[in-house]
C-alpha cells in the first residue's frame, strides 16, 4: 500500500474517533458530495478510499488536469447578470481571471502541459489550493479531511456544553457542505428551522 493510502487510513481513523466522541453520524461527517466538490473525485471512488480500498489511478497528467479544470467549470458557477441565474464561467472569463489567453485555456482542456503560472492563476480564480490539480486521490481526500472536517469536529468538541444542544445543527452544516442553495430553498429551509425552534421553545 502506498504512503498516500496509509496516511489517508490514519486520518480516517482520527476522524472516526472524533465523530464517535461527538455523537455525529458517519454520513454527515464523511459527506461524499462535499468531499467530491473539494477533490473532483467521483463519490464512488471516495467511498472506496474511505473504506481503505484502492481506486484506479488517474491517466496522464495532462488528461487529468483537463478533467479537473472541466470539473471546476461544472461546479464553480457565476451569476448571470441578465437572468440572475447561475451559469458556468466562459473560457474568456476564466482566461482573463487566471492571467492567460483564451487560446492557452483551450490548450489545457485539450491536454496540453501547463506551466506553474497557469496552475497558480487557475487555483486563484477558482478558489482552490494548487494541490487540487496535482494530488493523487488518497492525498486529495486526506487534504479535505485535514483542512475542513477535522478542524470543524475539533472546534465542536471544544465546547462540551454545545455538543448536546447543537449536534443536529452541526450535522445539517456538514451535510450541506459547500452546496449553494437557491433563494427559494434557503427561504424554505430557514422557515422550517424557525418552526422547529418555536416548537422546541414551546412558543
Amino acid at each position: 500500500m502506498s504512503h498516500g493510502y496509509e496516511h489517508l487510513a490514519r486520518t480516517v481513523r482520527e476522524v472516526d474517533e472524533l465523530r464517535a466522541e461527538s455523537g455525529l453520524d458517519r454520513a454527515s461527517v464523511f459527506n461524499l458530495r462535499d468531499l467530491s466538490f473539494h477533490t473532483s473525485l467521483p463519490e464512488a471512488d471516495i467511498r472506496r478510499l474511505l473504506d481503505g480500498e484502492p481506486v484506479e489511478p488517474p491517466g496522464s497528467a495532462a488528461a487529468e488536469l483537463a478533467r479537473r479544470i472541466a470539473f471546476l467549470r461544472e461546479t464553480r458557477l457565476t451569476v448571470d447578470e441578465q437572468t440572475g441565474g447561475r451559469r458556468p464561467y466562459t473560457t474568456a472569463e476564466i482566461a482573463a481571471g487566471s492571467g492567460m489567453t483564451p487560446q492557452w485555456h483551450g490548450k489545457l482542456l485539450n491536454h496540453s502541459t501547463p506551466n506553474i503560472w497557469h496552475g497558480a492563476g487557475l487555483a486563484r480564480f477558482f478558489g482552490v489550493p494548487m494541490e487540487f490539480f496535482t494530488q493523487t486521490p488518497p492525498e486529495a481526500v486526506r487534504r479535505v479531511l485535514d483542512r475542513e472536517v477535522i478542524p470543524k469536529l475539533t472546534a465542536f468538541l471544544g465546547s462540551p456544553s454545545e455538543i448536546l444542544r447543537n449536534r443536529h445543527a452541526m450535522q445539517v452544516q456538514l451535510r450541506l457542505g459547500n452546496k449553494e442553495l437557491s433563494p427559494h430553498l434557503e427561504t424554505a429551509l430557514m422557515a422550517f428551522l424557525d418552526a422547529i425552534a418555536r416548537e422546541d421553545s414551546g412558543a
